[in-house]
């Protein structure tokens, strides 16, 4: 499906996209906070009074390529499944019992292998949920996490997930360097620029 599909918003009591696009996000990703601001005001499922910004990696990119303008007509699908760690710390919508403090962070059910220096041994999904600070590449795996679980909360429907639950072992095996579409190639920062676009300046 492309950007111009209908919508498929979550149910009320799965609120899993939470976050919007505030001028202060937009400048921590290095982005210019008035031509995006004047592109979500311009664009009808932007500003349709969600709130929600979870945008897949294809739409951020070719926002940013284009300067974050938007051209007459053309909407882009932001209602995709996404919440912060912030949320996930804290709440179960969607997921399985006990699905975040049963489910290692590393292992089969998240795919996720890479284990800088040890550091996520034997850590749950809640543990690297509760985890501050950055080190061993801890704020990319509270993303990813968070991701993840977005993904599990509407049963990884591709319709409906901003980033797939193998997407986020992409992203978190190779450290935040992936391809999210055919022909790109994100670097650590571009990851991380979307995330914190997506997630939010206090994500981290």
């Amino acid at each position: 499906m492309n950007e111009t599909e209908r919508q498929n918003s979550m149910p009320s009591d799965e609120p899993v996209a939470q976050h919007g696009l505030s001028r202060r996000r937009l400048v921590r990703a290095g982005l210019s906070a008035a031509p995006v601001m004047a592109a979500l005001k311009s664009n009808t499922v932007l500003a349709g009074g969600s709130g929600h910004s979870c945008v897949r990696p294809s739409s951020f990119s070719s926002l940013t390529a284009a300067q974050m303008q938007v051209s007459r007509g053309r909407i882009i699908k932001d209602d995709y499944s996404c919440a912060s760690h912030g949320f996930w710390k804290n709440r179960d919508d969607g997921l399985p019992k006990n699905f975040k403090t049963k489910t290692a962070f590393i292992g089969g059910v998240t795919g996720f292998t890479q284990n800088p220096n040890g550091f996520f041994t034997g850590k749950s999904l809640q543990q690297v949920l509760d985890m501050p600070g950055n080190q061993n590449n801890t704020a990319l795996a509270r993303h990813v996490t968070a991701a993840f679980l977005s993904a599990v909360a509407v049963g990884n429907d591709p319709d409906r997930v901003m980033l797939s639950k193998s997407q986020c072992a992409q992203i978190w095996n190779g450290q935040g360097f992936w391809s999210p579409f055919a022909g790109a190639n994100w670097t650590y920062d571009d990851t991380m620029n979307y995330f914190e676009a997506v997630y939010g300046w206090l994500s981290l």
